[in-house]
C-alpha cells in the first residue's frame, strides 16, 4: 500500500470516529427528555436491549468490552435514573439480569433514530454501485476490528 493511501485511511478513520462521537453527543444531549444520559449510557441501554433474554451482567459486559465492575457502576446509575432495572430469576438466583424500563426503551428508540438519520443521509448521497463497494469495504474494516478485539481478549 502506498504511504499516501495509508495516511488517508488513518486520517479518515480517526476523523470519522471522532466526528460521529461528537455529532452523536450533541444530538443526544440536545434532547430535553434524555439530557441526563451520556452517549456511553445510551450504549449501555442499547446493549442491554440487544442481549434480549440473556441480559446477564457478564454477557452485557462482554458485549461492551468492559469489566463487570464497570458495568455494575453504570447499571446502578441507570437504575437510579429509571432507565434499567435488575432482576434475579427463579432457579438461577446467583445471576443478575438487567432489563430496560419503559423509559429505557424510549431512550433507546431516540438513540436508534439518530443512527437511522445518519445512515439515511449517507444512503441519499451514494449511487447504488458505490453503496455496494462501501458495504464490502466496511465489512473488511469491521472484521479487522473484531479480530483485533479477539486477539486482545486472549
Amino acid at each position: 500500500m502506498q504511504p499516501v493511501q495509508s495516511e488517508k485511511i488513518n486520517s479518515f478513520l480517526v476523523n470519522a470516529f471522532n466526528t460521529i462521537l461528537q455529532l452523536e453527543d450533541r444530538a443526544l444531549s440536545s434532547s430535553h427528555e434524555f439530557s441526563n444520559l451520556s452517549v456511553r449510557e445510551f450504549h449501555v441501554i442499547e446493549t442491554v436491549i440487544a442481549c434480549g433474554e440473556d441480559s446477564s451482567m457478564s454477557t452485557i459486559s462482554q458485549r461492551l468490552g468492559i469489566t463487570v465492575g464497570s458495568l455494575t457502576v453504570a447499571v446502578k446509575t441507570l437504575t437510579q435514573k429509571g432507565y434499567l432495572r435488575r432482576e434475579k430469576r427463579i432457579g438461577d438466583m446467583r445471576r443478575v439480569y438487567v432489563l430496560p424500563t419503559e423509559r429505557g426503551l424510549a431512550a433507546n428508540e431516540y438513540h436508534s433514530a439518530f443512527h437511522r438519520k445518519m445512515v439515511d443521509a449517507l444512503l441519499e448521497k451514494l449511487p447504488p454501485e458505490e453503496l455496494d463497494t462501501l458495504v464490502k469495504a466496511l465489512g473488511v474494516v469491521s472484521n479487522f476490528f473484531d479480530e483485533t478485539r479477539e486477539k486482545n481478549e486472549k
